[in-house]
C-alpha cells in the first residue's frame, strides 16, 4: 500500500505552485483549475479548466450522493487526461510521481466554502488509478488564497481585483492554454528520464542553439534547487547542449555498437555529430540511443548509460 507523503514543505512551496498554475491558465471566477504537479520538483506538468459546479446539499447540509458521484466521474476523466495510468507488476503498484491540485477561482473572501469542500469528496470517490495522488483543494480570490487542509493562507497569488473576463476573450484564452499545454507536453522530460538522455532527445528533435537551453529547462522543471548545474557542465566543457556530449560525456562501451566493415573502409566522418567513433576498438554510438536507465526525482546526474568523456 502506497502511503501519501506531504508534497509541499511550507508557505513558499504552496505560493510558488499556485502562481505557476495561475500563470498557465488565467483563473476566472466561476472556474476551477485542476493541475498535475510533479512531486519531486513541484513543476506544474499540465492544467485542466472546468466550470465550478454549485454544490448540492441535503437537509442535513451533507453533499448529495448523486452530486458527488457525478463530480467524481468528471474528476476521474480529468485525472486520466492529465496523468498516466499507474503501472502494476502483479504484486504492487508503481511509483506515485504526481499530485492533483485543485484550485477554485471565485469572488469573495479567501476562506474555504462548500464550493471547495465538494471537490474533497469528489476526489475521494473518483478512483482514478493514475500515478498521482489527489492532493489539497485551494481557493483563490481577489483577496488571496487559502487551503482546505491546515491553516495555510496568504495574500498572493490572488485574482485581479474587479476584472472580469468577457465572453469574447475566452476563445483567445482557451487557444493560449492549448498551445501552452502542447508546448509543455512536447518539451517535458519523461518519467525518471535523466538530464543527459533528455538533452540528447531534445537536440535530436530541435537542434542545438549554442546555449544550455534544454539543460536549463530540465533543471527548472525537475531540479530547481540545482543552482550549480551550468558551472558543473561548464567544468566538463559543456558550454552548450551539444558540447555536453562532444566534450563532457560519452556512452559507456557496453551500449555502443561495432562499426561495419563498410564504415571502416570509407574513412569518411559521420554526418551526425553525435555518431561518435571510438577508433581504438571500432565502436560507435548506435543509430537509436538506448532507453534511459532512469534517475531519482530531483536529480541532475546522468543515468547508467553515461560516463565522463576522456576527450
Amino acid at each position: 500500500m502506497t502511503t501519501f507523503v506531504e508534497t509541499f514543505s511550507g508557505q513558499h512551496d504552496r505560493e510558488r505552485v499556485l502562481s505557476d498554475i495561475l500563470r498557465r491558465r488565467t483563473g476566472a471566477p466561476g472556474t476551477t483549475l485542476i493541475a498535475h504537479v510533479e512531486r519531486g520538483s513541484l513543476a506544474v506538468v499540465g492544467v485542466h479548466e472546468l466550470p465550478t459546479p454549485t454544490p448540492l446539499l441535503d437537509d442535513q447540509h451533507n453533499f448529495g450522493g448523486a452530486h458527488v458521484g457525478q463530480l467524481s466521474e468528471v474528476l476521474r476523466e480529468v485525472a486520466h487526461a492529465l496523468v498516466p495510468e499507474r503501472t502494476w507488476d502483479g504484486h504492487r503498484g508503481g511509483e506515485m510521481t504526481g499530485e492533483l491540485v485543485t484550485v477554485v477561482c471565485r469572488e469573495g473572501p479567501a476562506s474555504i466554502s462548500p464550493l471547495e469542500l465538494q471537490y474533497w469528496w469528489g476526489w475521494r470517490y473518483s478512483n482514478h488509478l493514475t500515478q498521482a495522488f489527489h492532493g489539497d483543494v485551494y481557493v483563490v480570490t481577489p483577496e488571496g488564497w487559502a487551503a482546505l487542509l491546515g491553516e495555510w493562507r496568504g495574500r498572493t497569488p490572488a485574482l485581479p481585483t474587479g476584472e472580469r473576463q468577457q465572453p469574447s476573450q475566452r476563445p483567445v484564452i482557451d487557444a493560449e492554454g492549448i498551445l501552452s499545454d502542447a508546448a509543455t507536453a512536447l518539451l517535458a522530460p519523461r518519467p525518471r528520464e535523466c538530464l543527459l538522455c533528455y538533452v540528447l532527445r531534445m537536440i535530436d528533435e530541435f537542434g542545438c542553439s549554442c546555449t544550455l537551453r534544454f539543460a536549463r529547462h530540465y533543471r527548472d522543471v525537475r531540479a530547481p534547487r540545482a543552482a550549480g548545474l551550468e558551472r558543473r557542465l561548464g567544468s566538463k566543457g559543456g558550454s552548450c547542449d551539444c558540447e555536453i556530449f562532444l566534450n563532457g560525456y560519452d556512452l559507456r562501451t557496453q551500449f555502443k555498437v561495432r562499426e561495419s566493415p563498410s564504415e571502416r573502409a570509407t574513412g569518411d566522418p559521420p554526418e551526425d555529430p553525435f555518431d561518435l567513433w571510438v577508433d581504438d576498438d571500432e565502436l560507435r554510438w548506435p543509430d537509436d540511443p538506448p532507453a534511459c536507465l532512469g534517475v531519482r526525482a530531483g536529480s541532475t546526474r546522468p543515468c547508467g548509460l553515461w560516463c565522463a568523456s576522456g576527450r
